[in-house]
C-alpha cells in the first residue's frame, strides 16, 4: 500500500520545513500536518475511493478536480489509477502552501496544483469528475452548490464521515446512506462505508 517514495519525501520536506524554522519561517506545525497527510487511514481511505471511482468512470480521459486536496494524496492515488496525461488531474486546497508542498511532495507525477477557495468564483462545468474527500471540512451549502453547477454529465466522488470530535469536523453523518441523500445527486452510481476503527469513511459516486 505505502510508497516508500513518497514517505522519503515527506520526511525530507519535513526536515526542509525544521531547518527553515530556524531562519525565521516558523511553520513548524506543518511537520505534524504533512506526517498526518500521510497516515495509514488517510493514504487507504482515498486509495479506496481512487479504484472505485476508476471502475465506475471507465473512460481513459478527462479532467479530473480535487477539491480540499491537502497536499496531494488524493490527486496522487487518482493518478496511479489513471496514469497516462489525457487525464487531467488538478489538486486544489484553499492553503497556499498546499500548492507549494503539493508540488514538491508528487511534482514528477504529472499532477497541477492550484489554491482555490470553493466559495470563490471558478468555472466549474469544465471537469469531467469532481473528488472531495474533505466533505466533512466542509458547509453542506457549498457541496450542494458544487453539486447544482456542475455539467449534469460531470462525475462526484464525494467522502464524509462520522467522526464528530474535532471542532473542524462540520459537516459529519451517522451512516452513508444519509450522506448521499444530502449530496441531492441525479444519480447514485455507489455508496459504501469504510471501517477505519475509530470512525467510519463513507463515499459517495455518481452524478
Amino acid at each position: 500500500m505505502y510508497d516508500s517514495e513518497i514517505l522519503y519525501r515527506t520526511i525530507k520536506l519535513s526536515e526542509k520545513v525544521y531547518n527553515e524554522s530556524m531562519y525565521g519561517v516558523d511553520d513548524l506545525y506543518r511537520i505534524k500536518d504533512l506526517s498526518h497527510s500521510m497516515d495509514h487511514n488517510h493514504w487507504i481511505g482515498k486509495e479506496h475511493l481512487a479504484k472505485k471511482f476508476y471502475d465506475l468512470y471507465n473512460h481513459d480521459a478527462g479532467k479530473l478536480l480535487v477539491l480540499g486536496g491537502w497536499y496531494g494524496m488524493m490527486a496522487y492515488q487518482l493518478r496511479k489509477q489513471w496514469p497516462d496525461s489525457q487525464m487531467n488531474i488538478e489538486s486544489t486546497d484553499m492553503d497556499p502552501m498546499c500548492e507549494e508542498f503539493g508540488y514538491e511532495l508528487f511534482g514528477d507525477k504529472d499532477i497541477a496544483f492550484s489554491t482555490l477557495n470553493i466559495s470563490d468564483s471558478f468555472i466549474i462545468t469544465q471537469y469531467t469528475g469532481i473528488v472531495n474527500t474533505s466533505c466533512e471540512h466542509m458547509e453542506q451549502k457549498d457541496l450542494i452548490n458544487i453539486v447544482k453547477s456542475k455539467d449534469p454529465d460531470c462525475w462526484v466522488a464525494f467522502q464524509s464521515n462520522n467522526y464528530t470530535d474535532l471542532d473542524s469536523h462540520v459537516n459529519c453523518y451517522p451512516h452513508a446512506e444519509i450522506f448521499a441523500d444530502s449530496l441531492e445527486l441525479n444519480w447514485v452510481a455507489d455508496v459504501d462505508t469504510l471501517d477505519l476503527g475509530d470512525f467510519k469513511r463513507f463515499t459517495v459516486i455518481g452524478k
